[in-house]
């Protein structure tokens, strides 16, 4: 991800949505960027087949609901992205293929969304809306930690993690989460899912040669991390990929996770094919690129 100038924010006016404004803004005023505020009004729909709704009545409707939106849209930027360069934007129709449209005709660099799961139980939710963007979107997206409430005023990322497959674009991730963890003074860290001893073949696998596995995993991301330019610690944890990343971010206290999100079901590129369940369980914004 290069460095972004044009933040795209969409906003629902949940507490959750004021979570990612917050770190939106982290994010605007070290990068002097500028954050796109947009709500998306879903067309009028009739909960009842058959119903004959006069035009006059929806056009009545549309008139009421868009001002007061857009009223609620510049006080909610008022609130939460102070001191930073914004502006709004309303749109109306489906709101992930707006978010998507939006984004690429105002040359984002990142989308922030929040995310609908938060809690013990509630964080194996995932939006659609967030879900169909993360599926969609050709541009880097941000996804907020599952936080009911918005984040303090310390605005600092102190610690990024990198959740890396070991394959081409390991570097391309690593290098990213470099530059970001420079810009900050950021603590970097790298971690990776190696096969763990659950169904399949894995009761069958040599203890030593797993191990042996678990070192040339290693090996090979140090190398990564060092053409890639960044001084990194590495983690390689035998599991699901989710629940290690999850466990690693919150032994390092992370306040970024970074991963890819292209599907690969090779043997080694479980993390793509669990990025919704990383974003899922994350303790902390994930970014996904």
């Amino acid at each position: 991800m290069t460095t972004p100038k044009t933040i795209l924010l969409p906003v629902d006016f949940s507490t959750r949505a004021a979570s990612v404004a917050a770190h939106a803004r982290i994010l605007a005023k070290q990068y002097d960027a500028t954050i796109v505020a947009v709500h998306v009004m879903r067309p009028f729909q009739l909960a009842a087949e058959g119903v004959d709704v006069p035009t006059t009545a929806v056009l009545d409707w549309y008139a009421q609901q868009k001002p007061a939106l857009e009223s609620q849209l510049d006080e909610f930027c008022r609130m939460y992205l102070k001191g930073c360069t914004f502006k709004t934007v309303f749109r109306e129709g489906d709101p992930a293929g707006e978010i998507v449209r939006l984004a690429i005709e105002e040359h984002a660099d990142l989308i922030m969304i929040s995310t609908h799961g938060y809690g013990p139980f509630r964080r194996f939710l995932l939006g659609s809306i967030a879900a169909k963007i993360l599926s969609d979107s050709p541009i880097p997206v941000l996804t907020g930690a599952h936080i009911e409430a918005p984040v303090d005023n310390a605005e600092h990322i102190k610690t990024v993690l990198v959740a890396a497959d070991v394959d081409a674009r390991a570097a391309k991730l690593i290098a990213a989460g470099n530059n970001i963890a420079n810009s900050f003074g950021a603590n970097l860290h790298v971690v990776h899912a190696s096969p763990s001893d659950g169904g399949g073949i894995a009761p069958y696998i040599d203890p030593t040669w797993r191990l042996e596995l678990a070192r040339s995993l290693q090996e090979d991301l140090e190398k990564t991390a060092q053409e890639a330019g960044a001084t990194a610690k590495i983690h390689v944890i035998p599991g699901e990929a989710a629940k290690v990343v999850r466990q690693v971010a919150d032994d390092v206290g992370a306040d970024l996770v970074i991963l890819g999100r292209h599907m690969d079901k090779s043997l080694l590129g479980r993390l793509r094919t669990h990025s919704y369940a990383i974003v899922r369980e994350a303790p902390c914004p994930v970014l996904s690129m």
